[in-house]
């Protein structure tokens, strides 16, 4: 029994201290770099879960807008009574958690929902503790960012984008480390910022 407990111990271990690598799904948007101002202030509104990477994806959105220079003023809508309000909604599709702990979402909505990809979790997660993660863990996420504009707390325009992502864990992962995403998801959250303006530029008369 010790002997297992060990085991397990030193795999957790291995876990923690094996590279991580994340690959993007779908490539980076085209953006136009002209941005023309507007002589509107608005408001903005964070809705989503409130962790730490959503703080993070937050942050790298809210100064892409600032960088532009396109409005005249933003700020938080708690602390404003602006006609014009910018909802940004970080949406996150459930999954379960990487291997160990609680899940990020209900098993059964998964199973119920998508069997198939319950199925691969566990073939997957069987293959990379029975090879030591040789095989790494494979874990998928599916994020969607949404900007709504708001004018008079009537609905505007609506516009969604798509960010997909794989990451692997295990000793592979180190070799595929030196050419993956990660700095590239970094900053696919403030691509979108500027893509929105971009599509959204004549809804602001």
């Amino acid at each position: 029994m010790r002997k297992n407990i060990l085991k397990y111990c030193i795999f957790i271990s291995l876990i923690l201290l094996v590279q991580c690598s994340s690959f993007l799904r779908n490539p980076r948007p085209s953006i136009k770099q002209n941005f023309p101002k507007v002589d509107t202030s608005i408001s903005y509104e964070l809705v989503g879960r409130k962790g730490k990477e959503n703080k993070i994806k937050a942050t790298e959105i809210l100064k892409a807008l600032h960088r532009t220079n396109k409005f005249k003023e933003i700020s938080h809508f708690v602390k404003s009574d602006l006609e014009w309000k910018i909802q940004i909604i970080l949406d996150e599709s459930p999954q379960l958690s990487i291997l160990l702990g609680e899940p990020v979402q209900p098993v059964s909505w998964v199973v119920e929902k998508r069997p198939t990809r319950f199925f691969l979790y566990i073939l997957n997660r069987l293959a990379s503790v029975t090879t030591r993660l040789v095989i790494p863990i494979i874990q998928v996420s599916e994020e969607v960012v949404t900007f709504r504009i708001w004018k008079a707390n009537q609905k505007v325009a609506e516009y969604s984008y798509p960010i997909d992502s794989i990451r692997a864990i295990g000793w592979i992962s180190i070799l595929l480390s030196f050419f993956d995403d990660k700095k590239e998801i970094q900053l696919i959250y403030a691509d979108y910022a500027l893509k929105f303006l971009n599509d959204s530029e004549k809804n602001y008369e």
